[in-house]
């Protein structure tokens, strides 16, 4: 399915009982990484959950406005979830996707009754050195997703304290950090520090890599489902 937003058409998948507790699934970066990242995902959520699947803007098939803020990708979440009519939803934000669930519960927190970000990255130490930022590839033919998107969130991803980090201790909902261990490129001590600045942060490890729920979705959901069991609310 897609929907015209302002400034872009969104694609998104519905999945579940209309009835049942929404779960909002928001994807990384790049070309592996469009909604269809948690079709492992949604076979073991979809029985009992409303699943909001989209591909945020520049990915698989949702438009390329050519503009690819962190908090446009989360107003058009926001603006998704409004048309819905979806309310107090569990968002799971993998990488990128963690941060636009944060900067989401900051801008929309009627919008989000609980919160989970796998392996996002943090901010970098202030003394690290500026991230190197190769102009993008631009191959012939169909791409999976717009190259401008990757320098556009690096930039936004290695600045220093961002709003989204110096706020998190006003996302009271519930909170699960999930780390994927040792062989992720994303520092676990600097997310471990992420999880506690949230007032309910809670960090779990999945020994997986980056790519926790494509790798691991048998754990990965039961991580999931037995935290938002023991959580309250």
């Amino acid at each position: 399915m897609r929907v015209e937003l302002p400034g872009v058409v969104l694609a998104y998948e519905l999945h579940g009982p209309e009835d049942a507790p929404a779960v909002v699934l928001l994807h990384g970066m790049g070309a592996a990484s469009d909604g269809s990242s948690w079709k492992a995902v949604v076979p073991r959520l979809v029985a009992d959950h409303r699943l909001v699947v989209p591909d945020l803007r520049g990915h698989g098939a949702s438009g390329r406005p050519g503009s690819y803020a962190l908090a446009e990708m989360a107003d058009d979440v926001a603006r998704l979830m409004d048309l819905l009519g979806v309310r107090a939803a569990t968002v799971v934000g993998h990488s990128m996707g963690g941060v636009v669930a944060i900067v989401l519960a900051q801008a929309r927190p009627d919008l989000v009754a609980a919160l989970v970000v796998e392996d996002s990255p943090p901010p970098p130490p202030v003394w690290s050195p500026p991230v190197r930022v190769v102009p993008p590839d631009r191959p012939g033919g169909p791409v999976p997703y717009d190259h401008e998107v990757r320098p556009t969130v690096l930039r936004e991803l290695d600045r220093r304290r961002p709003a989204w980090w110096r706020r998190a201790g006003q996302v009271a909902v519930p909170t699960l950090v999930i780390g994927g261990g040792p062989t992720s490129f994303v520092d676990q001590g600097r997310l471990a520090r992420l999880a506690a600045r949230f007032p309910a942060g809670t960090m779990a490890t999945i020994d997986a890599g980056h790519d926790v729920h494509p790798t691991r979705p048998a754990e990965f959901v039961a991580l999931l489902r037995g935290w938002r069991a023991g959580s309250p609310g």
